[in-house]
């Protein structure tokens, strides 16, 4: 799969499965919360703290996998490289992860 690969941090993944009760349609997928970095050093942003707000840290994002994904997580929270790819959805284009591939576990050392 062609497209930007990034090695992002997956904090969780849990899959869903929802019955419509109108139509009985099910739609069942796989749902990441990550990362967008593999720097975990202390963040600041830095326009934010100019016009006085609070900036610190890393803002969790959320993206839906099709179900047969699921087979390629093997830990969470734990580095995946990521696939990202240009996605129109409504007639808005992004940028959104369409792939993960596990890259290694989190190591945790004692606090200092």
């Amino acid at each position: 799969m062609n497209g930007m690969k990034q090695t992002c941090l997956v904090l969780s993944a849990s899959t869903y499965k929802i019955t419509d009760e109108k139509t009985g349609e099910t739609n069942e997928g796989l749902t990441v919360f990550y990362l967008p970095t593999d720097n975990l050093e202390p963040q600041v942003d830095e326009l934010a703290t100019s016009r006085g707000q609070l900036g610190y840290g890393i803002q969790p994002s959320k993206v839906t996998f099709p179900i047969d994904k699921k087979i390629k997580i093997v830990n969470a929270p734990a580095f995946y490289d990521l696939t990202f790819q240009m996605v129109t959805r409504q007639l808005k284009t992004q940028i959104q992860p369409v792939d993960l591939e596990y890259v290694s576990k989190v190591e945790i050392g004692p606090v200092t």
